[in-house]
């Protein structure tokens, strides 16, 4: 059978989440049109090892295909994943992280929609939860509204969405970051042509001390650097640029408050003094699509916030 879906999966650090990750995978998509590429990272203990011990013991009930990618050097999830793009065979792409799990009908629900080959992009929810995962799979399916500009109303993470492999036409995630998956679904909805929203929940996501999303460093301000590179890039292609410029100009705000929780004073001040460079850069393009008092108030208030940032 041909390959529908390949869904991605950096490994790093994670042992204890594993078990959980790969019970998920065996009852969740379980089928020979899908293969799972798992990117051992450098694992500095016995990640990769348990993926592997997994599938040897359950060789007999797998359908599923299995590559897994050894890179040399421990380079980040943006360049693992960039390392598992260039041997998918999938029509559709996927991703999960390996603390996470998916839902038990994950594939159940996905394959009508890959083979229908309709839609560029495939968005689907998610559910939180810390060490128990949730008992059972949502049966509700409910499709609804979707457009290029849903990465700003429903968020970022690219393990909410499969993506058609063509459409994507060799889009990389950036590499030496964090918050790559920003960039990735700003330049991904741009190319888009359909898309589609169900409301099933099919990926669990894991919230954990000591994740990306939990510490606040400097570093935060990727998140904002990555949307206002990937905007600078796409905007030609947005039809409603008042829009997205409105919706950059609202992040790098929220943005630019959360900022105040980095507890190193020095961090915290290079954090501000490295938003004020990106929204610098992405002042004339604001301007040129955003005419509305309101937003360029908005804005306006945001340098006032990096300004007095840098001092205190």
């Amino acid at each position: 059978m041909p390959i529908k879906l390949s869904l991605i999966c950096p490994v790093y650090k994670v042992a204890e989440f594993i078990p959980d990750l790969m019970k998920s995978l065996l009852q969740g998509v379980n089928s020979d049109q899908v293969e799972i590429i798992f990117v051992d990272d450098c694992c500095p203990e016995n990640s990769i090892s348990l993926c592997e011990s997994f599938i040897l013991e359950h060789k007999s009930n797998i359908k599923f295909n299995t590559t897994i990618i050894k890179q040399p050097v421990n380079k980040g999830q943006a360049a693992a994943r960039n390392a598992a793009l260039l041997i998918a065979k999938g029509e559709y792409i996927g991703f999960i992280d390996s603390d996470d799990a998916i839902a038990s009908n994950y594939w159940d629900v996905l394959s009508s929609y890959v083979t229908e080959l309709k839609h560029d992009i495939i968005e689907f929810s998610f559910e939180e939860f810390t060490s128990v995962l949730p008992a059972s799979a949502s049966s509700a399916l409910v499709e609804l509204e979707s457009s290029n500009l849903n990465p700003f109303h429903s968020g970022f993470f690219v393990w909410t969405r499969l993506y058609r492999k063509s459409m994507l036409n060799g889009l990389t995630f950036p590499e030496g970051m964090i918050y790559e998956d920003v960039f990735y679904n700003v330049q991904a909805f741009s190319k888009a042509s359909t898309t589609v929203k169900i409301s099933s929940v099919l990926v669990y996501y894991r919230k954990r001390a000591g994740s990306t999303t939990s510490i606040r460093t400097s570093t935060y301000s990727h998140l904002l650097l990555n949307l206002v590179n990937s905007v600078k890039d796409t905007i030609e292609l947005f039809d409603r640029k008042n829009i997205v410029t409105a919706e950059v100009a609202r992040f790098s705000l929220l943005t630019v408050l959360k900022g105040s929780k980095i507890k190193d004073r020095k961090d915290r001040h290079l954090f501000y003094r490295q938003c004020l460079k990106i929204n610098d850069s992405f002042k004339p393009l604001f301007l040129k699509y955003n005419d509305s008092i309101v937003e360029r108030l908005k804005f306006s208030f945001t340098y006032f916030c990096c300004l007095i940032g840098r001092v205190l």
